[in-house]
């Protein structure tokens, strides 16, 4: 039959006890980075983690809901500052603001009675023109990213050479094709790897070099 004390504990199927919740918490083990393993906080979430150290989680952007314990500081001293007027804009003015917009992004230039002078648009970069634009330089924000930074400049890098057989390939689309990267690219008998123009600007850049 049992005890009163058993026989209730029979009837309470609801056991979830702080050792056993605990069990079901995700825990982050770093296996990778000796710098980030030694600056992680336990307590904290990952993404916490992640800012705190001056990283980014996803590199398309963050989706959910996100915790604000503070306001946010650049949101507040934009509702201070009352909006500057639009200055004339030239027109390398014009083409350097859809180089910083991207696919289907735009910019509305309006007068002082609100009516629309100008409606800028993004332009869709090609996949050679995104290959070939320069990343800008970032400056390291945290410690550990700087620590990060020196010891990625430090690595020990594999140099990869070209085989004869490549070097025999980009001879003969130069020899073909001159420095006519595009026309190197549609030749289907020698480009037979599908490579980009870029791709193949890259490499034969390097073989003049040599």
């Amino acid at each position: 039959m049992g005890t009163v004390r058993q026989r209730k504990a029979a009837k309470n199927t609801n056991k979830n006890t702080r050792r056993i919740a605990d069990r079901h918490r995700k825990r982050v083990t770093i296996h990778g980075n000796s710098i980030i393993k030694a600056n992680w906080n336990k307590k904290l979430t990952l993404r916490q983690n992640y800012e705190k150290l001056g990283l980014l989680t996803s590199l398309n952007g963050q989706t959910g809901g996100k915790e604000k314990h503070l306001p946010d500081a650049k949101m507040a001293e934009n509702e201070e500052t009352e909006p500057k007027e639009l200055k004339e804009l030239t027109d390398e003015d014009i083409e350097e603001i859809k180089k910083t917009l991207g696919p289907g992004e735009g910019l509305i230039q309006r007068d002082d009675d609100g009516n629309i002078i100008r409606i800028i648009y993004g332009e869709e970069k090609t996949h050679d023109e995104i290959l070939d634009a320069e990343v800008p330089v970032v400056e390291a924000k945290t410690d550990v990213v700087r620590a990060l930074e020196a010891q990625a400049a430090n690595a020990f890098h594999r140099e990869k050479f070209a085989s004869e057989f490549e070097l025999d390939w980009i001879q003969k689309l130069i020899n073909k094709h001159g420095e006519d990267y595009k026309a190197m690219f549609w030749d289907k008998e020698l480009n037979v790897y599908q490579q980009t123009a870029a791709q193949l600007k890259k490499k034969c850049e390097k073989y003049i070099k040599k």
